[in-house]
């Protein structure tokens, strides 16, 4: 019986604790951080401020993890630029195994070491990958456990680095001049 009563004490501790880190929710403001990457430099949530923000939560160990970072090396570059941000979160107990995997592989993105506000921040994380992607306006609109096919990413990540309507709107009201389409061919005589 003493065994019973420690077991469901453990549980309820285990829940509460959990409550209290709720997870970020899809559709809502996504967190707020400043983060230290793993090479000392701070990546701040000001600096985050409208652009596109992919969360990858990651490890070394992971072989769908490492399967699939190539593919955000490859959008990162492709699409940085245009106003995304990735930063990868590694999930290992030792700083020193993420780095030294980042630097043999060569990615350029920004790496972290998941640390106690992240942790807090973001909730449980339960499987690797899990990934958030939060919009410009810093509204969460991904959160996937799991394997994500390049195309999907890319997709989701296009749909959101794309001009809004609203962006649309204000350069009309501001006398933004629109182009009529014309063929290549007619605009040359």
């Amino acid at each position: 019986m003493k065994t019973f009563i420690r077991i469901a004490a453990v549980l309820l501790i285990g829940l509460a604790s959990a409550a209290s880190r709720a997870e970020p929710v899809v559709g809502e403001a996504a967190p707020k951080l400043d983060i230290e990457l793993i090479d000392g430099k701070q990546l701040t949530s000001r600096a985050l401020e409208g652009k596109v923000v992919v969360y990858l939560f990651w490890a070394t160990w992971c072989p769908v993890c490492a399967a699939d970072l190539p593919g955000y090396a490859k959008l990162y570059k492709a699409y940085k630029v245009r106003g995304l941000e990735i930063v990868a979160v590694s999930l290992d107990e030792d700083k020193e195994d993420a780095a030294q995997f980042w630097q043999y592989y060569g990615y350029r993105f920004p790496v972290a070491m998941r640390s106690a506000h992240i942790r807090e921040a973001f909730g449980r994380i339960v499987g690797t990958p899990t990934v958030y992607i939060v919009d410009r306006k810093g509204i969460l609109r991904v959160k996937h456990l799991g394997q994500l096919s390049y195309e999907e990413l890319e997709a989701r990540i296009r749909g959101l680095l794309r001009p809004t309507a609203d962006r649309a709107r204000t350069s009309l009201a501001l006398g933004a001049k629109i182009l009529p389409l014309v063929p290549a061919t007619l605009a040359l005589k």
